[in-house]
């Protein structure tokens, strides 16, 4: 498949009319693709819905067990990246499911049916398996004044124009990951909106190559005259990000799901349970990123000969232990979860924001143990040409040992750098913190939002009774 039809991608500053032609982008749609391979190989991947075989990832669930069959396809597709592709087609899938489920409080205008749109919608998108990338977040001007406030075109994606076929936007969102490489955009807002903020009060989808759209991508962050022996991560697979520009975009009604109604925007995310399943997601790939950066740990910790000294032990057994407690999150999140009034079950938001608050920061601490455990030792290794030359035989001999030799010894430390130390596993331990929102408002959301009267009033019965 060519993804050369008509979509506007910049990349490095210049326009490229198919993306794929880019090796390290036509690498990462090999992984993108693995979505849909594993359907043809794994008939636990696919269901039957009006006799049509769809994605178990658009499944909706209506036992533990759905629950439990959708994580274990989440966990086989993200194993085949390591977990380090956050945005695949199987993240929105189950949000563009929900939306479709609970789509009841999106409700009607003179022009459209809204509720009817997004039902509609997960009908097309399901049927055809197509990949869907979000557009969420607002380009970050002054975060001190509300959008309304700005007196900026490019903020945010605004509404300036309607008809009775269509409504036109203009503006950009930020943070768009492998856009470039997906079939279609949902545009919309995270909750947030003020008074005043009615022209930028909108959802929508469109395919990305609507005329209007722009897709400015960040800087490459692969490593060009070398190889994946060198460069195992940064040179196999980029999840690129991009900056997505609105210029007077036309958007038939029918695709349209909040129209200048700053309370349904707000309540997009929310009242959909696009959070809750698009969530369940989440977290079971992160399981898979954590799994896979434990490994490499402990892969360093024997093969440099230090896996023997218990203040090691300790810190490894602080990341394995970290992975049951992960792994229980999920269970939980899935043997907890909860009916909406559609009858759907919902995974458990409390269990889900849990995991997402501690994540990170577990996966920041296996980033620094692996710098502990390689210190020096990946600053100053050989590239894989080295090998080929007439230092072959000297390298060979002296960076080898009784553990390893010195070519999977070179491979090993080539790759806890790719992960800690590059632009690459940079930009994976940034996202792993940000990508559902900045730890310390999930964590203060957490606590306003627990159920702590069950907790303080033990407390007060014990003091009570003194």
């Amino acid at each position: 498949m060519k993804l050369n039809d008509g979509r506007v991608v910049y990349i490095n500053g210049k326009r490229v009319e198919d993306v794929l032609s880019i090796d390290i982008l036509n690498k990462t749609y090999g992984y993108i693709q693995k979505y849909y391979e594993l359907q043809k190989i794994k008939p636990s991947h696919t269901f039957e819905e009006n006799n049509i075989k769809k994605s178990v990832t658009f499944l909706k669930p209506k036992t533990i067990e759905d629950l439990r069959k959708k994580r274990d396809v989440y966990y086989d597709i993200a194993k085949e990246s390591f977990g380090m592709l956050g945005r695949t087609p199987d993240f929105l899938n189950p949000g563009i499911m929900s939306l479709s489920a609970h789509s009841s409080f999106l409700g009607q205008n003179e022009y459209t049916d809204f509720s009817l749109n997004a039902k509609k919608y997960y009908k097309y998108i399901s049927e055809n398996d197509l990949f869907v990338s979000h557009a969420s977040i607002n380009v970050q001007i002054d975060r001190s004044k509300t959008l309304g406030e700005l007196n900026h075109d490019f903020a945010a994606v605004k509404i300036t124009g309607n008809n009775d076929k269509e409504i036109t936007v203009n503006g950009s969102k930020m943070i768009v990951t492998l856009s470039p490489l997906a079939d279609e955009l949902l545009i919309f807002n995270m909750p947030g909106l003020k008074q005043g903020d009615e022209l930028f009060a909108v959802a929508f989808a469109i395919p990305v190559n609507t005329p209007g759209v722009k897709i400015i991508s960040r800087k490459m962050i692969n490593k060009d005259n070398y190889s994946e022996f060198d460069y195992p991560l940064s040179n196999s697979l980029e999840e690129i990000d991009a900056y997505v520009i609105f210029e007077n975009v036309k958007v038939p009604w029918e695709r349209v799901f909040v129209y200048k109604d700053i309370n349904i925007s707000n309540r997009f995310f929310d009242s959909s349970k696009i959070r809750h399943h698009t969530g369940h997601q989440d977290i079971t790939r992160g399981i898979v990123k954590l799994e896979f950066i434990t490994g490499v740990a402990i892969e360093l910790a024997e093969k440099l000969g230090l896996s023997n000294f218990i203040n090691i032990q300790e810190k490894l057994g602080y990341l394995t232990s970290s992975i049951e407690l992960i792994k229980a999150g999920i269970s939980s999140c899935e043997e907890e979860a909860s009916y909406s009034e559609e009858g759907v079950l919902t995974p458990e938001i409390k269990a889900i924001q849990a995991v997402r608050y501690n994540l990170p920061f577990i996966y920041k601490k296996a980033v620094d143990l692996i710098q502990e455990l390689s210190a020096g030792s990946m600053l100053s290794v050989p590239t894989e040409l080295d090998l080929m030359n007439e230092n072959k035989t000297i390298l060979e001999q002296s960076l080898s040992s009784d553990l390893c030799d010195a070519r999977y010894r070179i491979k090993l430390l080539n790759l806890a750098w790719d992960l800690t130390g590059e632009a690459f596993g940079q930009r994976q331990k940034v996202y792993e913190y940000y990508h559902a929102g900045d730890p310390m408002r999930i964590g203060a959301t957490h606590y306003l939002t627990y159920p702590k009267k069950e907790l303080t009033e033990r407390v007060s019965d014990l003091l009570d009774r003194l």
